[in-house]
C-alpha cells in the first residue's frame, strides 16, 4: 500500500511541478509588478510609499503612490500616471526630470534587444505601451 502512496505522490509533485512551469502566472509575479520592482521601488518603495532605499538620497523624498486615487477624488488618474510614466508629464516634485522618463527607456531597451536602429516598429511599440499600461494598472493596485 505504501508503494501506491508513493507513487500518486510523486505523479501529484510531477502534475504540480509542470503547471508551475507552463507560465501559469503566479501570484503577485504580474509584468506590473515586475516593472515597479524593477524601476520605481528603489525610490517609491515595494509597496509604494515612498520609502525606498534611495529615498534618503534624494533631495525631496518621493512621494507615496498609494495616495493617488484618495487625492483625486476617489479616482485612480490613469491618464496621468501614464503621462508620467511616458515622460510627456513633468512632475515638479521630482526637479529637472529627475524621474527616468521610462517611455524613453522602454524605447532604448527596445532598439537594443531587437539590434535595431533608432525608431521602433509598430509591434514593439505596442509591447512599450503594454509594459507602461501594465506599470500603471500595478500602481493603480497599490492604492489605500
Amino acid at each position: 500500500m505504501k508503494i501506491g502512496f508513493v507513487t500518486t505522490s510523486i505523479a501529484g509533485f510531477t502534475a504540480l511541478a509542470l503547471f508551475a512551469s507552463t507560465g501559469a502566472p503566479a501570484a503577485g509575479n504580474s509584468v506590473g509588478e515586475k516593472e515597479y520592482q524593477t524601476r520605481c521601488a528603489m525610490c517609491h518603495g515595494a509597496a509604494g510609499k515612498g520609502d525606498g532605499w534611495l529615498a534618503e538620497f534624494l533631495m525631496k523624498r518621493p512621494r507615496s503612490l498609494t495616495q493617488l486615487k484618495k487625492n483625486n477624488g476617489g479616482v485612480f488618474p490613469s491618464a496621468s500616471v501614464n503621462e508620467i510614466i511616458i515622460g510627456r508629464k513633468s512632475v515638479s516634485l521630482h526637479g529637472p526630470q529627475e524621474m527616468p522618463v521610462w517611455g524613453d527607456v522602454y524605447r532604448v531597451e527596445q532598439r537594443r534587444a531587437d539590434k535595431t536602429e533608432p525608431g521602433v516598429s509598430p509591434a514593439n511599440e505596442r509591447l512599450i505601451r503594454e509594459k507602461i499600461r501594465a506599470l500603471t494598472s500595478y500602481i493603480a493596485e497599490l492604492q489605500e
